[in-house]
C-alpha cells in the first residue's frame, strides 16, 4: 500500500489590487511583513511560518473588485502594542482594544489601502492548540 504525503507546510491568502504599490506599502512598510515573492504583478507577505498574504495587481488569475467580502485575521501575541504601532503610523482603525464575546480574546479591526479589512487578534488562552 502507497503511503501519501499529505502534510500542508503553509498557506497563502491571494487579495487582489487596483493600486498594487499601495497595498505593497501598507504590508511591508506599514505592516512590517517580510516580501518572499517579488513579481511585476504579485508581492507575497509573509506573515508568520508558514502564513502568508498574497497581493496581485493586473495579469492575476481574478480582478479587483469594488465589494471585499474577506476579512484577513492576523493572530498576534500583544494586540494592544500592535495598535500603538499602527496608530503611530496614522493607521484609522474601529476602536481601541476591545474584549471578543464567547473566546478569551481581544482585538480591534483596521483595512488596507483599497479596503480589505484586517483583524488583529489575541488570543489570551489559545483555542487553536499552539
Amino acid at each position: 500500500m502507497m503511503v501519501l504525503n499529505l502534510r500542508v507546510e503553509g498557506q497563502i491568502t491571494f487579495l487582489y489590487y487596483r493600486n498594487l504599490a499601495a497595498a505593497e506599502e501598507f504590508y511591508g512598510g506599514v505592516m512590517g511583513f517580510d516580501k518572499v515573492i517579488d513579481l511585476s504583478f504579485a508581492k507575497v507577505f509573509r506573515i508568520s511560518p508558514g502564513a502568508h498574504v498574497g497581493l496581485v495587481g493586473e495579469g492575476g488569475y481574478l480582478n479587483p473588485a469594488d465589494d471585499k467580502p474577506v476579512m484577513l485575521t492576523v493572530m498576534v501575541e500583544d494586540a494592544e502594542a500592535w495598535h500603538r504601532m499602527l496608530t503611530e503610523k496614522r493607521v484609522k482603525t474601529n476602536h481601541p482594544v476591545g474584549v471578543g464575546k464567547g473566546l478569551d480574546m481581544k482585538g480591534f479591526l483596521t483595512s488596507d489601502p483599497e479596503g480589505y479589512i484586517l483583524e488583529i487578534l489575541q488570543f489570551n488562552k489559545k483555542p487553536y492548540g499552539y
